[in-house]
Order: structure tokens, then sequence, then C-alpha cells
């Protein structure tokens, strides 16, 4: 190799090399003067410029939907956090920030500054199951937080996306939706009742005003009116069970101990239930004493039994515990009926809302006014196998 040769070799090795140090430690301005330079080595140097150009340019675009989508997700109304496996935080939007600690932490254990039990309930999570987690501040007030987690992958590592959305507006937007339904309801079953009243009442009228030139015997006119007396009747009925549904009383809260009440359950649900169904009741706060109105509660247990027993279950679990803090007392009604269409779940507390033949759609919408008048909340989830359904009811522990 020639002299000349030789610098230009070693000048096109060392360009190289900080071109590949470059892009290495994602510094990408880079540039080369092509001053001076001819032949071969200006052809490099050109070279060199565009690969580093073409760096900077999808630096600059990857940087600037990074930037967009951090401040579209950062803007969002719920919490988000992301974890990987491990429980350590890779990222958080600016709600999540502004609505728990105020500074960004750097893993979910750190949530326990907040409350000791935070970590541990987002850590039960269970995948695109929506859970109520709850802890007490310092100023002696509650935060409620509908909670979920999803699983996400990037580049084949898996990471845990936690949704933390405050359980008021969750209310707010449920009840609107429910608003929604309802009047859809109440308009077709109305209009369908009134729209056979209207068009045979105006024939009868119409042929009574024609006196003797009728085209409609009394016989014709027997049956108009039985059919407007049944659709009339049928209305009424509709009206009734609305009525029902909307006045329910306030509770009359007494002190009741949780086993008390099981117990009550059970002599009352035996004999609604199918010979072929099983129902087994257990608890780990037998003396825990709640305040409540029992009537309006045994009533909620017994829909939500009586709902099983209806899908065909062969064995029905009902279990009591205690939230961790003590505050919350949870009972579960598991069932192995097979279950239920996720997207069911969305309208499953919707007034008049029915997948049985002959359902009325009252009474699961009954049973979250009642726990919701005593300040709790109830909720529906497939069980993990996906064999059956769990109603879970969550009742907040008032004594008297």
């Amino acid at each position: 190799m020639g002299f000349w040769q030789n610098i230009f070799y070693n000048k096109s090795i060392k360009r190289l090399r900080i071109m590949l140090e470059s892009v290495r430690m994602r510094d990408f301005s880079l540039q080369y003067s092509l001053d001076k330079l001819t032949g071969e080595e200006r052809r490099m140097a050109e070279e060199i410029n565009a690969v580093i150009n073409e760096f900077r340019e999808a630096e600059h675009k990857h940087q600037g939907e990074t930037h967009f989508y951090d401040a579209l997700l950062s803007n969002v109304d719920s919490i988000l956090i992301a974890t990987d496996e491990a429980g350590k935080v890779k990222w958080m939007n600016r709600t999540a920030v502004e609505r728990l600690c105020g500074f960004k932490f750097d893993t979910l254990d750190s949530l326990s500054a907040l409350h000791t039990s935070l970590p541990a309930q987002l850590k039960e999570l269970r995948k695109n199951c929506i859970n109520l987690v709850y802890f007490p501040t310092t100023d002696g007030e509650e935060r409620r937080y509908a909670a979920t987690m999803g699983k996400i992958f990037v580049n084949g590592i898996g990471y845990r996306l936690y949704t933390l959305q405050d359980v008021a507006s969750v209310f707010r937007q449920s009840e609107f939706l429910a608003q929604q339904q309802l009047v859809r309801v109440l308009t077709h079953e109305i209009v369908n009742s009134l729209t056979p009243i209207v068009s045979l009442s105006d024939t009868m009228a119409d042929n009574i005003a024609l006196g003797s030139e009728r085209n409609i015997n009394d016989e014709e006119m027997g049956v108009a009116l039985s059919a407007i007396n049944r659709r009339a009747k049928g209305l009424m009925e509709f009206v009734q069970r609305y009525r029902m549904l909307s006045g329910i009383a306030p509770p009359i809260i007494k002190a009741v101990k949780v086993h008390e009440l099981l117990m009550e359950i059970q002599k009352l649900v035996r004999p609604q239930m199918s010979e072929n169904c099983k129902v087994n009741f257990t608890t780990e706060c037998n003396d825990t004493i709640i305040g409540i109105d029992c009537s309006q509660i045994e009533q909620v247990f017994l829909n939500l039994l009586k709902n099983a027993s209806e899908t065909g279950a062969s064995r029905v679990d009902v279990k009591a515990t205690m939230s961790d803090d003590e505050r919350w007392l949870i009972v579960s009604v598991t069932d192995n009926g097979g279950g239920f269409q996720h997207e069911t779940a969305d309208n499953m507390f919707t007034p008049f809302f029915t997948t049985k033949k002959d359902g009325q759609g009252i009474g699961l919408a009954v049973c979250r006014q009642i726990v919701s008048n005593h300040g709790g909340l109830v909720g529906a989830e497939c069980t993990e196998d996906g064999s059956g359904a769990r109603f879970t009811v969550r009742l907040p522990i008032k004594e008297t």
C-alpha cells in the first residue's frame, strides 16, 4: 500500500470509528466538512454525513412520537402506571404523579408511603378484571379507585399496565349510560303498548261515529276492547316494576353479626334453590358486627343465589371476608353455571336488561340500588377458569 493510500485508509477508518461511536452514544451532531476534500475521500465523507443525517431524522421522528404519546397519555384523566414483572416502574402519566404521591416513584412498593396495603392491592389484580382499590388518606378521607391490570409486550418484553379511575367518575359514567339504556327501554315498552291501543281506539271511535253504517260488528268491537285491555294491563305491570325499582326505601340500619346474617340467608334460600344445586357458606369473620338493613341485604343475596340456581349451577360458594384494613365486609357468591359474555357485564345491572327468556331485568338492578344505598359496591366477573360467575358485594363496616 502506497503512502497516500495509507493516509486515506487511516482517515477513512478514523471517520468510520467516530461515526460508529456517535451512533452508539446517540449523538447525531457529527457533520464532516466537505471543503478541500476530493475523490474517494469526499465520497466517503458524504456517505458518512448521509448516514448520520438519516439517523438524526429517525431520532427526531422517534422523539416527536414519544413526546406526542407521552403528552396524550399524560392528559388522560385515569392514573396509568407501567411496570416490569418485578414491579419496577418504567413509566407513569402526569395524572398518576398528581393524584398519588406528587412525585414519580421507582417501584410499586413505594406506594406503601400512601398506605401499607396499596402495593399488595395492585399486585393482586388479575388480568383484565376490575377491582376496587381503596385506602384512607392522612386527613381521614378515603380514596376509592376502579383498577385494572393489563399485560403489554414491547420488543418481546412483558410489562404490566395498571389503570386506576376514580370511582365517583366511574359511577357518574355508569349512571349516565344506565339512564340512556333505561330511557330506550321505557320508550320501547311504552310505544309498543300505546301504539295498538291508539290504533284500535281510533278505529272504534270512527265506527261509533258512523252509527248504523259502521263496518265492524259487536263481536269485533269486543275483540278490540279485549286487546286494548290486555295492552293497558301489560303497560300497568311494566310501570309497577319500574316503581318497585325506584321506590326502594332508605335502609334502616341496625347492628348484626355477620354469622347471624349468613345463618338467616341460609334458612331463607333453601326453599328456592334447585335440589341439584348445593350452596356452601364460609366466613372468616363470624363475630364481626356490621350496620345494615337486614331485610334489604338478605334480599340482595337471595336474588344473587336465585340467579345462580337459574343458570343451572350445581354448586354455589358464599364466602364472607374482611378487607385488610377491616373497613369493609366482602361477600362473594361464586357459581359454576357457565359464566356470561364479557359484553353482558356492562349491562348486567341496568334496569330491565335480561338474558333470560322470561326475565324482567329487575333483580340485579334492585341489588345494586340496595347496596349503593348502604354505601357499598356490587360487581360481577367470570371466574378464572371461565366455568362460572362471581358476584362480589362490598359493604362498609358501620356499627350502630
